[in-house]
């Protein structure tokens, strides 16, 4: 009779506490994500985006554009807190191909085609972009990469202010200027290069 009652309340107190955690896991912050219209993650990017950009059959030279545009990005579940953020984009040798700094906390997406430099209307107010050689998009050099070897990581930093940096910073300085100010995890999005049907 005493062990069916003990065993019982063990059954009870087991049953409860997994209600409980499975209560705390209903309600859990949803984790940011970080997407684009424009493609789906591990898609291969569009070559609008690339360095062969609007002129497919010119082999272009590291740095130029022929009219390639950012692809639009949009983002959600933003950790509370959250101030501003710094979009980052490089590939797996690290070479940082596109930053946008101080993005206002309120913002939820980047429009496609932002002109370089740091004056544009498209670019929220405050905010600041550059690639690894200009103040704005390059994108990746598609027919340098005909394989699709190339693979760039998309990453959406959440913070409690926005960065003392230059407009020059190199992807270190910001890095380290975020240290101790992130709000969350930071969002991420991989693209391979490149998609030559697009």
């Amino acid at each position: 009779m005493k062990a069916g009652l003990l065993r019982s309340l063990v059954l009870t107190i087991g049953f409860g506490a997994c209600g409980g955690a499975m209560a705390a896991d209903s309600t859990a912050t949803p984790q940011m994500t970080l997407s684009s219209p424009a493609f789906k993650d591990m898609e291969p990017l569009p070559l609008k985006y690339t360095q062969t950009g609007t002129r497919p059959s010119i082999v272009v030279s590291p740095g130029m554009n022929n009219g390639a545009v950012n692809p639009p990005v949009e983002w959600s579940n933003v950790p509370p807190g959250t101030n501003a953020f710094v979009l980052m984009m490089y590939d797996h040798i690290d070479t940082l191909m596109w930053s946008v700094v101080n993005i206002p906390g309120d913002v939820r997406s980047l429009p496609e085609a932002i002109p370089n430099g740091n004056q544009s209307s498209k670019l929220p107010a405050g905010a600041f972009h550059r690639s690894f050689r200009s103040n704005g998009w390059i994108g990746p050099a598609a027919r340098q990469n005909p394989e699709g070897r190339w693979t760039y990581y998309w990453k959406l930093y959440p913070l409690d202010r926005k960065l003392n940096v230059p407009e020059d910073a190199s992807r270190e300085d910001i890095l380290t200027a975020m240290e101790g100010h992130l709000t969350g995890n930071k969002a991420v999005m991989i693209t391979p290069c490149c998609d030559g049907s697009k």
